[in-house]
């Protein structure tokens, strides 16, 4: 299954989520993402409880951002290859749209496939938080 099936069926959970419909039938339809507006994006990964992330890139790194329900806020990581975790933190949402403001389109992936899953190097960002 691509990532963007699997987005597909998360966000299919969702369907009373105006952002999450949209996202759904982008994703489906072929439909353009640079439609949505960073908000849905970031209202996107809170209503799903993070199980739909986001990445983007700036220069050689990407961004991750996802929802932690246990924080209440939304968390990032950045890594720059080879070297890991060059930037994390917690956001507000306003920070979260800043942060993606800042870089190329956000793409949404599944948590499964993020650094944040499977004790991936972005799993404990206690250090950075």
């Amino acid at each position: 299954m691509s990532d963007r099936d699997a987005v597909r069926d998360v966000l299919f959970q969702y369907t009373d989520s105006r952002p999450c419909r949209l996202l759904w039938g982008a994703l489906g339809d072929g439909g353009d993402l640079a439609d949505l507006d960073l908000a849905d994006y970031v209202e996107v990964t809170r209503v799903t409880d993070g199980d739909v992330c986001l990445v983007t890139r700036a220069d050689e790194a990407d961004m991750y951002l996802r929802w932690d329900r246990s924080l209440g806020r939304f968390v990032y990581a950045a890594f720059w290859p080879p070297w890991g975790v060059v930037d994390a933190g917690a956001a507000d949402r306003a920070r979260a749209e800043s942060l993606l403001a800042e870089r190329d389109r956000p793409r949404p992936v599944p948590f499964a496939e993020t650094p944040f899953a499977n004790g991936g190097p972005a799993s404990d960002l206690s250090d950075w938080l």
